[in-house]
């Protein structure tokens, strides 16, 4: 019975026992509550309700408070409310046009630049936002025809999304632009084997640093300039060289061997111990380092310690003669250095320059053969 509905009642009103007597004459009453001796209430069928309600009344009773529970209360409310019941009606049938809409296009496969493309494409080309009307083989081929970058392509409309999965085309190394082969060298051109490119030397030539060695496109059968990637080996005898200089009279500072350590503590910044007060040395160097000591202590203690290096200046006076063959093995070291690993030194020299201020400048150049085209 609670399923199909109940009406709960709270009735006011003297003598009520005997309306109340003749209404459980008529009908089923549920839970009966005397609250005080004027004031009661009660449930009863929902189907009942009208009736009770004329009982009360004709019996001098008053209706305080009425309410309705239950299923068959619930529909019956909202059957009489008219305004829920358009705008249920409303819903649904918006509801079903717009399903039958494509409301998004969604590309996978495609970096984020091109998608946005190819969204913008397809968007301009479709002639309807409606399901029915939408072709998906002539925007798969519209596509493909106008993207070079797809290779193969599906279309599918899944819920309200048009899905688009795109393949990318490989394109072969042959066929992609790319930058020219520059020279990072200088050097004269031994042996040259093209894979593709034009090339831009020959056999021979002394190319310097920064100049073309192979152009990135070729000329087709006809006669038509093709971009592509250049690639060759390109062998050349290259000059690695490096300079390195002496002075015949300069002045040198050097340490004599003589050292003390000042040592310092320190609160926060203030100094309260020191192991020496004065410098004993004229002409020094200092290396100082600082260190806390108070790991483990409220105040914050520092530990500061000076080394003193005890140094002389003096003349130098060095001729270049008696020191030639280590100047010109310190610039051929200095050019060693640029070798790659297993080269081989074709050929390795180089010149002395005596400058008026009584200096000499040795240039040590070593010769190898590399490939400067890869």
């Amino acid at each position: 019975m609670l399923k199909k509905g109940r009406t709960h009642v709270k009735v006011k009103g003297l003598n009520q026992e005997r309306t109340i007597n003749n209404v459980i004459k008529s009908m089923k009453i549920y839970n009966y509550n005397r609250i005080e001796h004027n004031l009661c209430e009660f449930e009863v069928d929902y189907s009942r309700h009208k009736t009770l309600v004329k009982m009360l009344k004709e019996g001098g009773l008053e209706v305080e408070y009425i309410s309705h529970f239950g299923t068959l209360s619930f529909f019956k409310r909202l059957l009489t409310s008219y305004g829920l019941i358009v705008a249920l009606i409303f819903c649904s049938l918006f509801y079903f046009f717009q399903y039958n809409l494509v409301l998004k296009i969604d590309v996978f496969g495609l970096d984020k630049q091109n998608s946005k493309r190819v969204i913008s494409f397809v968007d301009d080309n479709l002639n309807s936002r409606f399901k029915s009307r939408i072709d998906t083989k002539s925007l798969e081929i519209l596509v493909k025809d106008n993207f070079e970058e797809v290779s193969s392509i599906s279309v599918a409309i899944i819920g309200q999304s048009l899905v688009i999965n795109v393949n990318k085309a490989v394109i072969p190394d042959e066929m992609k632009e790319g930058e020219a082969i520059i020279s990072q060298y200088d050097g004269l051109i031994t042996d040259i084997t093209l894979v593709q490119g034009t090339l831009a030397v020959d056999v021979g030539d002394i190319v310097q640093k920064g100049d073309v060695l192979v152009y990135p496109y070729i000329i087709d059968a006809e006669g038509e300039q093709r971009a592509v990637t250049p690639k060759a080996e390109i062998y050349a005898d290259i000059w690695l060289g490096e300079s390195e200089t002496h002075y015949d009279y300069y002045i040198s500072t050097i340490r004599t061997g003589n050292q003390f350590t000042k040592s310092e503590i320190y609160l926060g910044k203030l100094l309260i111990y020191s192991n020496i007060s004065e410098n004993p040395y004229k002409q020094f160097e200092t290396k100082e380092k600082s260190q806390c000591i108070s790991k483990n202590n409220i105040l914050p203690l520092y530990r500061k310690q000076v080394v003193y290096y005890e140094t002389v200046t003096k003349e130098v006076i060095e001729e270049f003669s008696e020191v030639k063959d280590q100047i010109i093995e310190k610039a051929r070291q200095k050019a060693l250095i640029f070798l790659q690993e297993n080269e081989i030194i074709k050929d390795e020299n180089y010149t002395i320059r005596e400058d008026d201020g009584g200096s000499h400048k040795v240039d040590y150049v070593i010769t190898v053969n590399r490939n400067i085209g890869g």
